[in-house]
């Protein structure tokens, strides 16, 4: 078992390691049925679910950090890429890429649905941003910045850890990439063209609009082990 743990490990270690840059713009997973993409990423969670349920402390810590590398590895390249160009609609729900229109809440809370987390997908989404942050994120680990412009926002995001975030806006809410070359956007835009966008975030005329930046990450230890866990995730 302990080989086992530390085998896996390794392996999720080395797929994460792409630079900020190549969030939503790489992998094939056009040529795949979006419903096998999930169904894959369940099952992935599903062999590492069943690790964690029978490992030790230490090797559950492990898997904490593993878990983070697939995570973080399947949001970027199975589930981005499929939604970008999808059409932005107030009222859209839709469960699929491509078909319909999804609003900018929907968007973040299919996303987490999709990656494997038992969030409550429609009732989350009709929450504030600030709801959507605190139930994915521990309340002491919440940025909320207020006041400051987006090269100042990029700028303390160099202070944080690497990782994706959600973000809420004044009346928006997406995801940041934190990397080491680049902050990234990737949201439902109700901005022009009005699709779902990959932007930098220097470069983002709807993050400029915004006199407030909340942040909560999503890769954070607490959410991750409910992953593991499989656990249901309530709406705060």
């Amino acid at each position: 078992m302990r080989k086992t743990i530390a085998c896996l490990a390794v392996s999720m270690l080395m797929i994460g390691s792409l630079p900020s840059h190549a969030w939503a713009r790489v992998g094939d997973c056009s040529r795949k049925d979006y419903s096998a993409i999930k169904a894959e990423i369940v099952a992935q969670r599903d062999s590492m679910a069943t690790l964690y349920a029978s490992a030790g402390a230490d090797q559950r810590l492990t898997l904490v950090v593993a878990a983070r590398k697939l995570v973080l590895d399947v949001i970027a390249k199975q589930l981005f890429p499929p939604w970008m160009g999808t059409p932005w609609d107030f009222n859209g729900i839709t469960q699929k890429p491509g078909e319909g229109k999804i609003a900018c809440g929907y968007f973040v809370t299919t996303i987490l649905r999709d990656a494997g987390f038992g969030v409550e997908r429609a009732k989350l989404a009709q929450q504030a941003s600030l709801k959507i942050i605190r139930t994915v994120c521990p309340a002491d680990q919440i940025k909320d910045y207020g006041g400051i412009d987006v090269p100042e926002l990029v700028r303390r995001m160099g202070k944080l850890p690497q990782g994706l975030y959600i973000v809420g806006l004044d009346i928006h809410t997406g995801f940041i990439a934190n990397g080491p070359k680049s902050v990234d956007f990737i949201h439902a835009s109700y901005g022009n063209p009005r699709v779902v966008v990959h932007e930098v975030a220097l470069k983002s005329a709807v993050l400029a609009q915004s006199k407030r930046f909340v942040l909560g990450r999503v890769d954070n230890d607490e959410f991750l082990k409910k992953w593991l866990l499989k656990q249901p995730i309530p709406t705060l």
